[in-house]
């Protein structure tokens, strides 16, 4: 049996931990061993958490050991798992058991598909991608490496998110539509256009602006 350290003990951290102990091959094909964290005091406000076994820069990676990230910024996600992966170590999916995922999906290493997210058929969700509760995609889409796509969302068939972008919560994006790398949708927006990569969309309908603070 794996042992599976979390990479990040924030608020992420912990609701993936919750996820863990829910998903698919907990207790068959791994177990939650700990947290690597730069903060050690991360869970100091916190009970029932595993402990922080280091940082990601100096913890020493054993035979048994598969990681997952559990960082909302997608620069940080980066890092951690080049250094991870600079030194040897694997990373594994972690896919809630309520999930429900049809013919031809396939979601790759690093990867975290949240509670009751529904990716209908052939789909294709990249590295170290992130679902969220709740959210829909349909037939044909992809999900790029390092995309983020939070809860609540509704996303048509065919649609192609990019390396890199984020779907903020409850955001619509329609059939046919491409979320460029790097592009961010914002909270709640209608996406009826191709989003360019690098852009910041929001509204409805969703047009480039910065999303308010």
């Amino acid at each position: 049996m794996k042992d599976l350290v979390i990479i990040g003990a924030g608020g992420f951290g912990r609701e993936l931990f919750s996820a863990a102990r829910e998903a698919v091959g907990f207790g068959e094909r791994f177990r939650i061993k700990g947290y690597l964290d730069a903060n050690p005091a991360a869970l100091d406000r916190f009970t029932g958490y595993p402990s922080i076994l280091g940082s990601p820069e100096d913890y020493a990676i054993q035979p048994d050991d598969v990681f997952i990230t559990a960082l909302g910024n997608i620069a940080s996600r980066r890092r951690c798992v080049e250094l991870i992966e600079k030194r040897g170590g694997a990373f594994i999916s972690v896919i809630h058991r309520s999930a429900s995922l049809g013919q031809n999906v396939t979601v790759g290493p690093g990867s975290f598909i949240a509670h009751n997210v529904v990716l209908t058929v052939d789909i294709a969700v990249g590295r170290h991608a992130d679902i969220f509760h709740g959210t829909e995609i349909g037939h044909d889409s992809t999900v790029g490496d390092f995309a983020h796509v939070y809860s609540l969302c509704s996303i048509g068939g065919n649609v192609k998110i990019g390396n890199g972008a984020a779907v903020y919560p409850g955001a619509r994006i329609v059939p046919n539509r491409k979320i460029g790398d790097n592009a961010v949708v914002g909270i709640g927006s209608v996406v009826l256009l191709n989003v360019p990569a690098g852009t910041t969309v929001f509204g409805n309908p969703a047009a480039p602006k910065a999303i308010p603070s």
